[in-house]
């Protein structure tokens, strides 16, 4: 099965999201070659969508709106749109001889889910970083020139119809976001003058403090980072380089380890659990309950008492044979 297709006119609904779901629910990853001719003024209009996007100029110049910025594309070069994020692009110069490529993926294709490592580490800082709506890619930086020599690859493995297509293409566009996000960090350093690690460190710190003295409250990531006076992005960044979790998912792990200690030594209700560990919905808890432990909260319970039990049966058990000798 070919993964290349050629762009139609895009449709959006009234929130300007796109109606065009882009590859298959069982592979959320399409590759399209884009020729401008056919476009009402040259151009892809203003549009957005929950997939993350790599656009590649082959022929000619483009210019990709996001948002408020704009950034010239030039042949060779590319840009980086997020989740979510408003975008279009045009044709600089004579339409007829311009050319370019889009790959289009959710941003869980590349980690197989949302919840594992590989997304709350390497994906999730991204797609949920407030700053970043996309970047442009240029022939300068030897990561980015080694990424778009990669989105290329991507292209022509796309036009395959071979039995490990999928596989190849998955594997590439993980090599792909890997030259991405070390393109981003040489960066960041370069910006920062250098790590900043006792920074990140103390300011990871007093997240975790907060987190962990307002776990029951109706927090946000927004709460946490005005606690810290650092932004939003700052936030992610800083404790995601520290714990390798982002704050959101460190504070629903905290909520289930606190709710574990309830269910083992409280007869509280589970829903009283639910509600004193931050939790504002009852399905919701049970859900990261089960992702967490591997059973429901009211299983957990029973496992824990059954367990006790067991505990103090063997120490009566132990008590009950040292008196015997002590007798004897």
């Amino acid at each position: 099965m070919s993964h290349l297709r050629s762009q139609e006119r895009i449709l959006v609904d009234q929130t300007m999201y796109e109606l065009q779901k882009h590859g298959t629910k069982d592979f959320p990853f399409q590759v399209y070659f884009n020729d401008f001719p056919h476009y009402r003024e040259h151009l892809e209009d203003w549009h957005c969508h929950d997939e993350m996007e790599f656009m590649v100029a082959l022929k000619g110049a483009f210019e990709c709106g996001l948002n408020e910025r704009r950034y010239r594309i030039g042949e060779g070069e590319g840009v980086f749109v997020n989740s979510g994020v408003l975008h279009r692009y045009r044709v600089l110069g004579n339409y007829e001889d311009s050319e370019s490529i889009s790959i289009v993926f959710l941003p869980q294709f590349l980690s197989g889910g949302t919840e594992n490592l590989i997304f709350h580490k390497f994906v999730e800082p991204v797609m949920e970083d407030a700053g970043l709506r996309g970047e442009p890619l240029r022939r300068g930086s030897p990561w980015q020139e080694q990424l778009l020599v990669c989105l290329r690859r991507i292209y022509c493995m796309s036009r395959e119809d071979g039995w490990l297509t999928e596989m190849r293409l998955r594997n590439q566009l993980s090599q792909a976001w890997e030259l991405f996000i070390r393109s981003r960090e040489e960066q960041r350093e370069a910006e920062d003058g250098g790590p900043r690690e006792m920074a990140y460190e103390e300011r990871a710190r007093k997240i975790l403090q907060f987190i962990q003295d307002h776990y029951q409250e109706d927090i946000s990531v927004e709460d946490v980072a005005r606690q810290v006076h650092i932004s939003r992005t700052e936030c992610f960044r800083c404790f995601q380089r520290i714990t390798g979790q982002s704050p959101k998912s460190y504070l629903n792990s905290y909520r289930i380890r606190q709710a574990t200690h309830q269910l083992e030594t409280t007869d509280d209700s589970i829903t009283d659990i639910c509600f004193s560990c931050g939790f504002n919905h009852m399905s919701y808890f049970v859900k990261r309950f089960r992702e967490s432990t591997g059973v429901s909260p009211g299983k957990y319970r029973n496992m824990a008492r059954e367990a006790e039990k067991a505990d103090r049966s063997y120490t009566n058990m132990q008590q009950k044979r040292k008196g015997d000798q002590e007798d004897a």
